[in-house]
């Protein structure tokens, strides 16, 4: 849903009400094209047993993603490393090989990574595959650890039970996130708390395409809205930016806690795939259990 509005500063509430009342499918992005593709890694290896993550060939299933459907909306620098991958440089050197060596800093590896979630017996665990799963094109330190904050948060959210206190939440995150600046930016989330307010939101926690200043932003629409998660996708597409990513991220939070259920069966039946998406999960599930 927040596709088409990705890049406005702003969205009138009469614009988001008709988005919301189409009758025309919501086609997915590439967001979820490569959340398929960390899924469907994720069971490939569980079926034949051993370590549930593969770098080399996740690399090559993001790649092969890429390849197969390059008109999801893919972002000219991943598509140049997806392209490096595909020709068959080791993603190692195709990790670095972006943003002049750093390796990107992007949200690529966030959006990602709810799957590992299911996957994982901890919260230390669900951060430190996110954070594997993100190096295979996020050589840069701060695209790994929003992964691994996402992936953590998505678990946390799984295993919730009873009322949300967002500060609790938080401090659990912050057992298992440990880079500075990434703790500060788990205070300034506490510190939006109190603010149901999207565009102040993003004025302090941002709401471009760093990971930096997008998975903030998508864990505070999580928490101050977590009871229900409409809101939870609204707030993030009118705070602007890159509100496709951002929302998905969030919106990710939301189903892991409140589950399908918690969705209006209007949006349901728009969503492209929602079929195989069910099924993914429902796998997935059984997978953790």
């Amino acid at each position: 849903m927040g596709a088409a509005f990705e890049g406005q500063p702003s969205v009138t509430e009469l614009a988001l009400l008709e988005f919301e009342r189409a009758p025309h499918q919501l086609r997915y992005t590439d967001d979820t094209a490569l959340t398929i593709a960390v899924a469907e890694h994720l069971l490939e290896r569980a079926r034949r047993g051993g370590h549930l993550l593969d770098e080399g060939e996740l690399a090559a299933a993001l790649a092969c993603a890429w390849t197969r459907e390059p008109w999801r909306g893919f972002a000219d620098s991943a598509a140049a490393m997806f392209e490096r991958l595909d020709s068959g440089m080791p993603w190692r050197d195709a990790a670095v090989s972006v943003c002049h060596g750093q390796g990107s800093f992007g949200n690529g590896a966030a959006m990602r990574s709810a799957p590992v979630a299911l996957a994982s017996q901890s919260a230390h665990q669900a951060a430190e595959l996110g954070r594997r799963a993100a190096s295979v094109t996020h050589a840069h330190p701060d695209g790994q650890e929003g992964a691994a904050m996402q992936a953590c948060s998505a678990y946390l959210a799984l295993h919730h039970h009873g009322p949300l206190d967002p500060e609790s939440f938080l401090e659990k995150l912050a057992h298992v996130i440990h880079e500075p600046e990434w703790v500060r930016r788990l205070h300034s989330v506490a510190a939006q708390l109190g603010h149901r307010d999207p565009h102040r939101a993003a004025d302090e926690l941002g709401n471009d395409v760093r990971a930096t200043h997008s998975v903030p932003l998508a864990l505070w629409a999580f928490l101050a809205h977590a009871e229900a998660p409409v809101d939870v996708v609204r707030q993030c597409i009118r705070a602007g930016g890159d509100t496709d990513t951002i929302a998905s991220m969030a919106a990710a939070l939301a189903g892991a806690l409140r589950g399908a259920a918690g969705w209006p069966q209007s949006w349901l039946r728009r969503i492209e795939g929602l079929t195989r998406l069910h099924d993914l999960g429902d796998r997935l599930a059984r997978l953790s259990a």
